[in-house]
């Protein structure tokens, strides 16, 4: 007996789920989490009260006092508990594969509270209270119930995608009416008011170890729920099912000082997992981006890989054959595909704003004043075997899409209307915006201009992720006018850039994080981020009250129907 409770008790303190998870159902397939009181927490350190915050988004706003007082009641007197997570989840029904049901999960800190609140609230044909066994329930609309019991409430949106059909006796698509669909969000209701936590998400491991580290938010995504959508492919695959069910990516995401800090870790399956390890990749080839013909980079993108890892799954699926033969016309092989490439890719933007068009393309009176996004691009793809190489570039060249040229292939009418410059050689593929920023970057007389923190930061990663936040803004801000001009200004003064990383597969796990530094390094970023919001909302709201004002004065007895009409 002793022995009996001493095992409940280590597993009641390994979970560290929180308890109204266990209304969660293990076939979710993404849940995001919210700790209010977190939040709450940091803003109060940082000297900001969520008064305050209303209160300087009302400024400039004719927002009713009765409107405000209905927000106020919503915090203060809904019997809503601010101080636990809220949670939303979605997950597939397993009767229809063509329904999706999303949740919002949130807990009562008082029944009777929450149902006078509700009880005062009025809007268009609401309906009135129910009861079932275990809940009370209010029918929002056709397709959305609010459903509460003593501890919890549930808001369930039920998404049933209806596909039209052809009838092929009348010659027409129909389109099915759509179903009264309340008897079956009810019956979901009640499985997950009552549903054992065995049959939860928390109890899975992972689920619940993510909830040991303090953060504001949590996000976990499962592969689990794809397999209704796999059940229904008209080719099924051997071990599919094997390779993606039961990988999980849980990830938090934490306001710090100076920056926001988001952590994942992708758990695999055990199949994924030999996969991964057989084929593990190298890191990031930062020679790649050394050289570039800009002082303005506003992104990086870079990634490595071994391609050999596309012939694992294709064997560990036992479809190599299958897949060869669907090559066979196309005269390459799949060893011959994911051979041609080394396995290491990189993209670099840079110059990125607004410019006017060309003069021989402005036809009329709009285009001569209409901008365009400008910008820079460089996309290079280093070449695998040679020879497998050759032979694709040659394929590519047989259908049009690139001209051989001696030993290069140059891009070919197709990508010349699209505005794509493309060279390829026994080196490998780039892709160019243009043949100018081509020439250039192969010349490699322009050193690229990129922080060292950035450049540390790529070092021993397989994927690197880099956003001058600062610098693209102020590209767009030099062309930019308008209510808007001072939010644009404010978020170059508050934003620096964005990080973020992969780690090579290792442990059963895949690590990454994404940073947004911002450029006041003292602050807590939540106070910094709430301040800039409440700006661009002041901004946004005097915006639209400006045009509603001029709209009024133009048209005193409201704008013509034809006038809206287009």
């Amino acid at each position: 007996m002793l022995i009996g409770i001493s095992s409940f008790f280590l597993i009641s303190c390994s979970n560290n789920a929180p308890k109204e998870t266990k209304m969660i159902p293990k076939e979710a397939m993404v849940v995001v989490s919210i700790d209010p009181n977190a939040f709450k927490e940091k803003l109060q350190n940082g000297g900001i009260s969520l008064d305050s915050i209303l209160s300087k988004g009302y400024q400039k706003d004719s927002t009713k006092p009765e409107d405000q007082q209905k927000v106020a009641d919503f915090r203060n007197n809904s019997g809503i508990n601010w101080e636990e997570k809220i949670h939303f989840f979605s997950y597939p029904q397993k009767e229809n594969k063509d329904a999706n049901i999303m949740n919002l999960l949130f807990s009562i800190s008082d029944s009777a509270v929450f149902n006078r609140y509700l009880s005062k609230l009025n809007w268009k044909d609401k309906q009135t209270f129910s009861k079932e066994a275990d809940y009370q329930y209010l029918p929002l609309s056709d397709n959305n119930i609010l459903a509460w019991n003593k501890e919890h409430a549930l808001v369930m949106i039920y998404e049933n995608k209806v596909k039209p059909y052809y009838d092929t006796v009348n010659m027409r698509f129909v389109i099915p009416e759509k179903k009264d669909n309340k008897k079956t969000m009810l019956t979901e209701l009640s499985r997950l008011f009552t549903q054992k936590e065995s049959a939860s998400m928390a109890a899975v491991k992972e689920f619940g170890k993510m909830f040991k580290t303090k953060a504001e938010g949590y996000v976990f995504a499962s592969s689990g729920g794809s397999l209704a959508a796999l059940s229904g492919m008209p080719l099924q695959l051997p071990k599919l099912e094997e390779l993606v069910n039961n990988n999980y990516t849980s990830a938090t995401l934490a306001f710090e000082e100076g920056k926001i800090i988001a952590k994942s870790v992708t758990h695999t399956n055990p199949l994924l997992s030999s996969i991964l390890k057989k084929y593990a990749g190298p890191t990031v080839n930062t020679d790649l981006i050394k050289t570039f013909p800009s002082q303005n980079i506003n992104a990086i993108v870079m990634a490595s890989f071994n391609p050999a890892i596309f012939g694992g799954v294709l064997k560990e699926l036992e479809v190599e054959g299958f897949v060869n033969e669907f090559l066979t016309k196309s005269g390459v092989t799949a060893a011959e595909l994911y051979g041609s490439i080394k396995g290491d890719i990189a993209v670099v933007v840079s110059d990125l704003g607004m410019g006017m068009n060309e003069p021989q393309i402005r036809k009329d009176e709009l285009s001569m004043v209409v901008k365009k996004p400008m910008g820079k691009l460089i996309i290079n793809i280093p070449a695998g075997k040679p020879e497998s190489f050759k032979k694709l570039m040659d394929k590519i060249a047989e259908r049009g899409f690139a001209v051989k040229k001696g030993n290069e292939y140059k891009s070919g009418d197709l990508f010349g209307q699209i505005g794509i410059y493309m060279v390829a050689n026994e080196q490998g593929m780039i892709i160019a915006s243009d043949s100018i920023t081509y020439t250039q970057y192969k010349s490699n007389s322009t050193k690229a201009t990129i922080n060292n923190e950035a450049l540390n930061y790529f070092k021993g990663k397989s994927t690197v992720i880099y956003i001058d936040v600062a610098n693209t803004l102020n590209g767009f801000i030099k062309d930019s006018s308008g209510g808007y001009y001072n939010s644009l200004i404010t978020a170059k003064n508050t934003i620096k850039d964005i990080m973020g990383s992969s780690e090579n597969y290792s442990d059963n796990s895949i690590s990454s994080v994404l940073e947004i530094n911002m450029q006041n390094q003292k602050q807590n970023s939540l106070v910094t981020l709430v301040s800039l919001f409440t700006n661009i909302a002041v901004d946004t709201r005097a915006v639209a009250r400006r045009e509603k004002e001029m709209e009024e004065k133009l048209f005193p007895s409201g704008i013509p129907t034809v006038i809206r009409a287009n």
